[in-house]
């Protein structure tokens, strides 16, 4: 035992468990650039294979460059279009949301039983303040995510050239990281390399399809029906949806205030058609998508979800999934493999 510690304890072994606490320390002092590169590593790990395949046919370097590039201008054309579409929508929601509010918060006063249930004292009026507050706030909140718009398209575009190079030169990189590997660890460091890289590569997929899922589900179904706001609220729901439990529950809160005034027919409407997209999402999308892809029980995924939540905020929510098939994996090929 004493002799297998002691071979352990070579220069280059104890070199190496010196960068790798370094490196930990790294990260856990600078959570938001650590947070940053592996995006960039999950996305590059998502769009590589392509990459992979294309380069069969012309230089790596150009094949990542039109898909990278080629995927943006896609979701430009996929996303502007949804804006522009939903921007008359906005445009009346914005006004006649606070007269929802209002209207809503009456009717809790002018019922006992609503008393009794003590509905009365969450004063919704109040919560969103006047028509004239609302729209303030509302103006003040646009002018202050402006203003913080330079700072995200920087991180933005770090974020994609990182993606760039993550792809474009994978082999150089993978090569020169595994340099830093002991010659009796390098094997097995490749192996969980490449299976970390197939687990995180199917999140943005997986991710995809679900938001994909809810979306096209709701905005169909209420516009079917002839719902007011249909596509500004199937797009609230599916860009919520990225939130577990929380989003969902707060998209069907808008929902239904935002459909209020048409009646209770339209609110049962708005409830079955939202119950039929998480459905979907649930039973069908989210365990074949996650389940296949980051072979991830949905009990780990929410435990990693309040953790990455706590130290990271909303980005850590949005990657909790891979995060948790990062840690995941190296548990089981560092330790459980070793047990049997």
């Amino acid at each position: 035992m004493i002799e297998k510690i002691l071979k352990q304890l070579s220069g280059t072994n104890i070199m190496f468990y010196v960068l790798f606490a370094l490196f930990l320390i790294f990260v856990w002092k600078n959570p938001d650039i650590s947070l940053m590169l592996f995006v960039a590593m999950v996305f590059a790990s998502s769009l590589s294979p392509l990459v992979d395949k294309l380069s069969k046919k012309m230089n790596r370097t150009a094949s990542t460059a039109i898909v990278v590039f080629g995927l943006i201008a896609l979701l430009a054309l996929i996303i502007i279009p949804i804006l522009v579409l939903c921007a008359y929508q906005i445009g009346l929601f914005a006004v006649e949301f606070p007269k929802y509010i209002s209207n809503i918060d009456k009717v809790i006063h002018s019922y006992p039983i609503l008393h009794k249930l003590g509905l009365v004292n969450l004063n919704l009026y109040g919560m969103f303040s006047s028509a004239a507050n609302y729209s303030s706030d509302l103006i003040n909140t646009v002018l202050e995510f402006a203003s913080k718009l330079s700072s995200l398209s920087l991180y933005f575009f770090i974020t994609v050239i990182f993606i760039f190079f993550l792809i474009a030169d994978k082999d150089y990189i993978k090569a020169a990281t595994l340099k830093l590997f002991p010659s009796n660890m390098k094997e097995k460091a490749e192996g969980i390399i490449d299976i970390i890289g197939q687990r995180i590569g199917g999140y943005v997929i997986a991710q995809s399809c679900a938001i994909a899922s809810v979306g096209i589900v709701m905005t169909l179904g209420l516009w079917i029906f002839g719902i007011p706001y249909s596509f500004l609220l199937g797009l609230i729901t599916a860009v919520l949806d990225i939130l577990p439990v929380v989003g969902p529950a707060i998209a069907l809160v808008i929902c239904l205030i935002a459909t209020y005034e048409s009646g209770v027919w339209a609110l049962v409407i708005v409830t079955l058609v939202f119950a039929a997209a998480q459905f979907i999402e649930n039973n069908f999308v989210r365990p074949y998508a996650f389940g296949k892809l980051l072979n991830l029980h949905p009990m780990l995924i929410f435990v990693f979800l309040f953790i990455a939540t706590k130290y990271f905020g909303l980005v850590g929510t949005l990657f909790a999934p891979a995060i948790a098939a990062t840690l995941c994996v190296l548990v089981e090929e560092l330790y459980i493999k070793n047990l049997k």
